[in-house]
């Protein structure tokens, strides 16, 4: 689930044993990074046989399918003398760190013995999948923004609480609410009655009913409306305490208690005749539709039901793998004791050869029937959402038939649901799963740009990027912007310094790009804070790179320069200063525009650069000169340069060229640079 999560001890060293190789270190980068735009876990390992490594790569590979993560990258670097590493795709670091754990334990094993611990092994992992990371509501609504190049922030570490997008332009979403989720109408929907009424006044088909505050006076209610009736809590969800298609009086009074106890109080509805369906609504369409199909186990004349609840759906892929199928726990599970009393039966008893035996009526949905909604169908459930209030909404009709008018076949809808599960349309049983993480994100985002603000990514010196960043962001101040500045460790907004946040905080640029406030942002950082936190960003309009003097062998230089480029968006810029021959090489794999800068006007590079009309930054008579072509444009340079060097001014000058800012404004900031220690 690929993430940015706030961190918790996002680049801590951690140790894990296993029988043979050690891992000696473990580091977690929770978004773009050296080796992925994703979040990932690296681990350094020893005392690794050199023949394991093609092995345990497979062994993760399989790990990653089996629990339902197929696409994510994966990696085993050999070194030498049994060292090397090893880099999963990982949304959080528990993830990682057990997928890695029981890949080592398992590579130890004999074939017959892993095949043995290999189910134990697939529980545990889910099991941190369950209690660490995203659902799965939530995680595809993030993932579609993430491919649409905007970031995701998870703004509590194990909540379902998202950032979509950068600064002003953001959305949040939690599970399939949105910030355009309104608390009345959310209210709305949690109450049963309010909402058949609502949905009634405007002419939509709901069933009668009424409350009952005791089980004889469910059983009176059902008299009166007829049999077969429903009984359900007010405010349930998901289905608890829902009983369908009750017949006689005991049903309906166990039924009575059964819903007591999920919800505050009891509606007793008339049954419609159908097949339950789930019609998921967003924005002003119905995006996709599932139809229910009964739960249940089939005797073989020797097992148990509780035998057979176990090895017919406990043990299924789709309650294994992708959780598309609840597990049944049948002594804690009073609405399938219900339904088993109904038949006449309990856990213990033995089905005959072939029996079909009921657990569930409700609650099962697993059939794709999106391309069958009849137009009609889909206006009322639009219809129903809109009128609740809800730009996001689950609808649950009961039809016989969807390709059919509602009204024609007497449906109806029974319950519409704010935050709906996207679970089944994902990972349907039968029929094709449904892009709806695609289609909210689309809906909060209508516009290829919405969602993002300017930013500029600066990496360079410590001091230089501060230099660099800070004059950047006095001039998209001069704009209008409301502007978010992070160098290195600290955060400033409009020029303002904040205050340093509590331990286990965002980095700076991530909290400058979580600031509902800010419509633009400059984020510096050095080489070696890159290599240790990667990078707040995805993507940026423009980089600017000015290689600082660093410890950092040069091939691990190469990689922080190859991820920074990799960062500007296709159409964007980079802006960069000579020198450094592994960027003049580097830059061939930048998909935006590239400006080189030197103080030489008769640089080759520039020279070059400028032949094929590529843009240049250089010093000519004083002045900076911004040219692509035979067009050239004129800068100030400072008379007095202080602490600048004159690679950084240009850096600054032709990235505020290249984004068509205002020029007259660098007058006045070139003007206010001074020497140390002098005054005008």
């Amino acid at each position: 689930m690929r993430v940015l999560s706030t961190p918790e001890s996002d680049c801590t060293d951690k140790t894990l044993n296993c029988q043979q190789a050690h891992v000696l270190r473990t580091r977690h980068w929770i978004g773009n990074n050296l080796w992925s735009p994703h979040p990932v876990l690296e681990a350094q390992l020893l005392d690794m046989d050199a023949r394991q490594w093609p092995q345990l790569e497979e062994l993760l590979h399989a790990l990653l399918k089996a629990v339902a993560l197929p696409d994510r990258f994966c990696q085993c670097l050999p070194g030498i003398n049994g060292r090397g590493t090893v880099v999963v795709e990982a949304s959080e670091a528990a993830l990682g760190r057990s997928l890695l754990q029981h890949a080592l334990e398992l590579l130890v094993l004999e074939p017959i013995e892993r095949a043995k611990q290999w189910a134990g092994a697939l529980g545990r992992i889910r099991h941190v999948i369950d209690e660490e990371c995203l659902g799965p509501s939530t995680a595809c609504i993030a993932n579609a923004a993430l491919q649409r190049h905007l970031p995701a922030y998870r703004l509590f570490p194990k909540g379902n609480l998202v950032q979509l997008g950068m600064g002003a332009a953001q959305q949040r979403i939690w599970t399939a609410e949105s910030d355009m989720t309104g608390a009345i109408a959310q209210d709305i929907a949690s109450n049963k009655a309010l909402t058949k009424r609502l949905l009634a006044n405007a002419g939509i088909p709901t069933p009668q009913g009424d409350f009952a505050t005791s089980p004889a006076q469910a059983w009176h209610i059902a008299q009166g409306l007829g049999l077969p009736v429903v009984v359900k809590p007010l405010d349930g969800n998901r289905a608890r305490g829902v009983s369908l298609d009750l017949m006689d009086q005991a049903s309906v009074e166990t039924a009575w208690q059964l819903a007591k106890r999920e919800g505050t109080q009891v509606l007793v509805e008339r049954c419609i005749r159908g097949y339950e369906h789930r019609v998921l609504v967003v924005g002003d369409f119905v995006v996709a539709a599932t139809r229910g199909e009964t739960l249940g186990v089939v005797g073989d004349g020797q097992s148990t039901v509780a035998q057979l609840v176990e090895a017919q759906i406990n043990q299924h892929p789709r309650c294994l793998i992708d959780n598309t199928l609840e597990r049944i726990e049948l002594s804690t599970d009073a609405k399938v004791q219900g339904e088993l009393l109904r038949q006449q039966l309990d856990a213990q008893s033995i089905p005959a050869q072939g029996q079909q035996v009921v657990l569930l009526r409700t609650g099962n949905l697993t059939v794709d029937c999106t391309d069958e909604v009849h137009p009609d169908i889909a206006r009322n459930a639009v219809m129903a959402a809109r009128t609740i209030g809800l730009d996001i909404a689950g609808i649950d009709m009961v039809v016989q038939d969807i390709r059919r008018p509602l009204l024609e076949q007497g449906g109806a809808i029974v319950e519409v649901n704010a935050g709906p599960s996207l679970l089944m349309h994902l990972y349907p049983v039968h029929g094709k799963p449904r892009a709806v993480g695609e289609a909210i994100c689309s809906h909060l985002f209508p516009h290829p740009d919405d969602g993002q603000i300017p930013l500029v990514g600066v990496l360079a010196g410590q001091a230089s990027g501060q230099r660099i960043a800070q004059t950047l962001g006095l001039w998209l101040q001069s704009q209008a912007f409301y502007t978010g500045v992070a160098s290195g460790a600290d955060m400033y907004l409009q020029g303002t310094p904040m205050p340093q946040p509590v331990s286990q905080a965002p980095s700076a640029g991530q909290r400058v790009l979580m600031h509902r406030a800010v419509t633009a942002a400059v984020i510096a950082q050095n080489m070696t804070t890159a290599v240790q936190a990667g990078w707040a960003y995805a993507h940026c309009d423009v980089a600017i790179i000015c290689p600082d003097d660093t410890d950092l062998d040069s091939s691990m230089q190469q990689r922080v320069l190859a991820a920074q480029l990799r960062a500007v968006r296709p159409g964007g810029m980079a802006v960069l200063g000579t020198g450094c021959h592994q960027l003049e090489s580097l830059a061939l794999t930048c998909l935006g525009q590239i400006t080189w800068v030197d103080a030489d006007e008769n640089h080759p590079l520039l020279q070059s650069h400028r032949r094929v009309n590529g843009r240049v930054a250089f010093v000519r008579d004083g002045r900076v000169v911004c040219a692509q072509g035979a067009q050239e444009t004129y800068l100030p340079l400072p008379q007095r340069m202080g602490e600048w060097a004159v690679h950084e001014w240009l850096a600054v000058a032709a990235a505020g060229w290249a984004m068509q800012w205002p020029l007259s404004v660098l007058d006045v900031m070139a003007q206010q640079i001074v020497a140390p220690n002098r005054k005008d």
